[in-house]
C-alpha cells in the first residue's frame, strides 16, 4: 500500500528540456509567454499567432523556432504555471491534511490565476497536448509517492498518479470554464473524494 507525501504538485514540475541553453533563446522563449500574458490580461478573446509575435516584437519564425504550435504554446504555458506553485511542507503527520493543503493551495493558484488557464485551457488542444500536459504532471504526482521495491505495485502507483493527474486537470479545467459554478472549498473536497481510497 503506497501512501501520499502530502504533495499533489512538488515544485520540481520545471523541465530543464523545456529552457533552451542559450540565454538569448531562453529570453525570447520567456518574452513569448509573457507577451500571451500580457495579451490575455488586456483581452480575454481569441489570440493569435500574429498577435502574440507583434506583442512580444519578434518574428513569427522566432516563435515556431521555440513552438511548434500554439499547442506548443499552451503546454508550456500550463507547465510555467504549475512550475509556479507553491507546494506545502511534506512532514505532516495526516496525510489527509496534507493533501486537503495541497489541493487547496492548488485550486487558490487556479483561481488567481484564472485568466491564463482559461486561455490555455480553452485552446482546442490536440490529445497529444493534452496527454503532454497529464503526463507531465502525472510524473510530478508519482514522485510525491512512497518509493516501492514491488513492480505491482510501482504500476499501480503510476496508474494512479495518471488517473490523479488527469481528474485533477480535467475537474479544474471544468471548474475555471463554467466560471467556478462550486466553491473552492467544495472542489477541494470532490477532489479529495475522487482520489482512490488508498491514497487518502
Amino acid at each position: 500500500m503506497s501512501t501520499v507525501r502530502s504533495a499533489v504538485l512538488p515544485d520540481s514540475f520545471r523541465s530543464s528540456t523545456e529552457t533552451p541553453a542559450d540565454p538569448r533563446a531562453a529570453r525570447t522563449r520567456q518574452g513569448i509567454l509573457a507577451a500571451v500574458a500580457r495579451l490575455h490580461s488586456h483581452d480575454s478573446g481569441d489570440i493569435s499567432v500574429t498577435d502574440i509575435v507583434r506583442e512580444a516584437k519578434i518574428s513569427r519564425s522566432s516563435f515556431y523556432a521555440h513552438f511548434s504550435s500554439l499547442d506548443d504554446l499552451a503546454v508550456a504555458l500550463l507547465r510555467q504555471e504549475f512550475a509556479s506553485i507553491t507546494v506545502p511542507s511534506s512532514r505532516d503527520a495526516d496525510p489527509v491534511s496534507g493533501l486537503r493543503e495541497s489541493y487547496s493551495q492548488l485550486v487558490q493558484h487556479f483561481s488567481q490565476r484564472e485568466s491564463i488557464y482559461s486561455y490555455a485551457l480553452g485552446l482546442p488542444l490536440s490529445r497529444r497536448a493534452f496527454d503532454d500536459v497529464i503526463a507531465a504532471y502525472a510524473e510530478q504526482v508519482l514522485a510525491s509517492f512512497e518509493p516501492t521495491d514491488s513492480e505491482a505495485d510501482a504500476i499501480r502507483n503510476r496508474l494512479a498518479a495518471t488517473y490523479v493527474a488527469g481528474g485533477t486537470v480535467s475537474l479544474l479545467s471544468a471548474w475555471i470554464a463554467d466560471h467556478r459554478d462550486i466553491s473552492a472549498d467544495q472542489l477541494v473536497d470532490d477532489l479529495i473524494a475522487l482520489l482512490p481510497s488508498r491514497l487518502s
